[in-house]
């Protein structure tokens, strides 16, 4: 029985398997020291270098979002205005008489004389707006005061009070005599382009 080989002893081998592995990890550190540690130096050092980079750009998207945000803004602004100007204040051949008539209702509703209401344009060239107040006269205590603005508050006219001026006061001062001055604005962008129809 030449042939039978004898069995494998972990203990009588345990030198070479040692040294084997000794060889293995010599192995392992070389290749470590000669391919892994040169790349982890690059990438230190591509780190280090893209550091600067890296806020430069983080810095250039934080200029851009506030950008776009303006921008965005700037939009919005814009379609806002051009509605105020379309649908809130529109021409004064759209509103005018609409105007004439919530003052009507407004003097019926405060004993106010239409014939003493005295009306002013004035044409605002560089905002494209033409204005159109009424002084109205109101006499009463502070209570009508508060009254008539509530109503002229509530209007959906796109009616101001740009003033209140005191005239006079009666009966120690219980009675009031106040010039107040309304205003509302038509859209005119015709004096835009400097004519005036």
């Amino acid at each position: 029985m030449a042939g039978k080989r004898a069995p494998f002893d972990i203990r009588q081998a345990a030198g070479k398997i040692a040294a084997g592995l000794v060889v293995l990890m010599l192995l392992n550190l070389g290749v470590w020291i000669a391919a892994v540690r040169p790349r982890i130096s690059e990438l230190k050092n591509l780190r280090e270098q893209s550091q600067p980079r890296l806020e430069a750009l983080r810095k250039r998207n934080a200029e851009v979002e506030v950008g776009e945000k303006y921008l965005a803004t700037l939009e919005q602004t814009t379609a806002d205005l051009l509605s105020l100007r379309q649908d809130v204040l529109s021409t004064g051949q759209q509103r005018l008489v609409q105007v004439q008539l919530e003052l009507a209702n407004l003097a019926e509703q405060f004993n106010i004389d239409n014939d003493s209401v005295d009306t002013q344009t004035e044409y605002l060239a560089s905002e494209g707006l033409e204005r159109f107040a009424m002084v109205v006269p109101l006499q009463g205590g502070y209570a009508n005061l508060r009254h008539f603005i509530q109503a002229v508050e509530s209007s959906d006219k796109f009616m101001v009070i740009e003033r209140v001026a005191m005239d006079r006061s009666k009966d120690g001062g219980v009675l009031l005599q106040m010039n107040i001055t309304l205003a509302t604005y038509f859209d005119a962008p015709w004096l835009l382009d400097g004519g005036r129809s």
